[in-house]
């Protein structure tokens, strides 16, 4: 399957590329998206995520409650360059999942590397999903409001745009998700459907579903991240603090390195080492003459570092003949033959 590149990173090459969603988080405030970043930065990240979204380039005619809601969530325009020099400064990839036509044209301003569109634009306007797959960037693809047909549709679009840079997330756009509902295994159908690297969106409570999704092969994951649950954003309650995110990539860390596939034409030096004093020799029960032929009923067989292997006992078919006088004991390999 092909890996994907973004900046020094390869999506599918074994290092699971993490994205804190910080989303509405930043309360309309620059300084504190930036401390998210800085926070972001700290806990391991490998990129952090916005959400480009402006009430007027969305609505016609918003209802109040709308109005409302988008003075807490919009991210301005003007942001999204800062934003991206602060994170260049920082070593993060920035990205932002834009939801109007002009914020494509303003994030592929600010040179961002790749691109990310959530379900409820890949589900509802196929318009803008052309407009992102014609840029022949890497693009991730969230798919929690999107059922199988529309998400052919869509791979389509792509196919069509010469575009096969894409990252498909399973999604469950509900929050938080239970487990019952999450529906891992699909990860492994849309693998073989697509032939392309799949990710989860993650929006349960802790890193259980994270862990086993990378246990499923999840090249990428989505975490919404946040300073404190407390900030008074429609994100921030199902959202990760930052000792909760650092322990969360941490154990997605160690689940990769579980997830490393190797042969086992041999055992591990430790495993050997541990083997090779346990193993079970050759105890005479009584004295035999030189030529007697040793059987299965005149030994025991019993740990200790030297002597004749059992299994090599089990190999000449639990007979060897003495060649000299033997006592009870440990029987020595030069004292038999097989």
């Amino acid at each position: 399957m092909k890996t994907i590149q973004i900046g020094n990173k390869q999506i599918g090459a074994g290092h699971t590329y993490i994205i804190a969603e910080i989303g509405s988080n930043h309360t309309r405030d620059i300084e504190i998206a930036f401390a998210h970043i800085d926070a972001a930065v700290e806990c391991g990240a490998d990129a952090v995520k916005f959400q480009s979204l402006q009430l007027n380039e969305l609505y016609h005619k918003p209802s109040a409650e709308i109005t409302e809601l988008h003075r807490q969530i919009d991210l301005p325009e003007e942001w999204h360059q800062p934003l991206m020099d602060y994170c260049n400064q920082k070593g993060v990839d920035f990205f932002s999942a834009p939801t109007y036509l002009k914020s494509v044209d303003i994030l592929e301003q600010t040179g961002v590397k790749l691109y990310k569109l959530a379900s409820a634009q890949i589900g509802t306007f196929p318009q803008i999903v052309r407009k992102v797959a014609a840029l022949q960037k890497p693009v991730i693809l969230s798919t929690g409001l999107v059922n199988q047909d529309a998400l052919d549709r869509v791979m389509e679009i792509f196919r069509e745009e010469g575009n096969d840079q894409i990252i498909i997330l399973h999604c469950n756009s509900i929050y938080p998700a239970p487990y019952d509902r999450l529906n891992l295994p699909i990860i492994n159908q849309y693998r073989e459907r697509y032939g392309v690297q799949i990710g989860f969106s993650d929006h349960t409570e802790d890193s259980t579903g994270a862990i086993a999704a990378v246990a499923l092969g999840a090249t990428v994951l989505e975490k919404h991240f946040t300073l404190s649950r407390r900030l008074p954003t429609p994100d921030a309650p199902f959202a990760l603090e930052p000792d909760e995110m650092k322990n969360y990539i941490s154990e997605i860390r160690k689940t990769e390195k579980a997830m490393v596939f190797r042969e086992r034409s041999d055992i591990q030096p430790e495993e050997a080492a541990f083997k090779q004093r346990i193993l079970y020799r050759l105890i005479l029960k009584n004295s035999v003459s030189k030529g007697a032929q040793i059987g299965f009923a005149d030994v025991d067989f019993l740990r200790y570092p030297e002597g004749v292997d059992a299994r090599d006992f089990f190999n000449a078919g639990n007979k060897v003949t003495a060649l000299t006088d033997l006592q009870p004991g440990l029987i020595n390999p030069q004292n038999i033959e097989f």
